[in-house]
């Protein structure tokens, strides 16, 4: 299974590839992401596939 290449905040709804959404803070296997629009942070769903 191929992680996703796009990714949307939740927050407001910003869609884009996912390297825009930088990687903020790295908890183990937990990451959080940074919108590039509203600066919200969310956990991606793709987190545990790429490690």
């Amino acid at each position: 299974m191929m992680p996703p290449i796009v990714r949307r905040c939740p927050e407001c709804g910003t869609t884009g590839w996912s390297r825009r959404f930088a990687v903020v803070a790295r908890e183990g296997s937990r990451r959080l992401v940074e919108c590039p629009a509203c600066a919200h942070r969310f956990e991606p769903i793709d987190g545990p596939l790429l490690d």
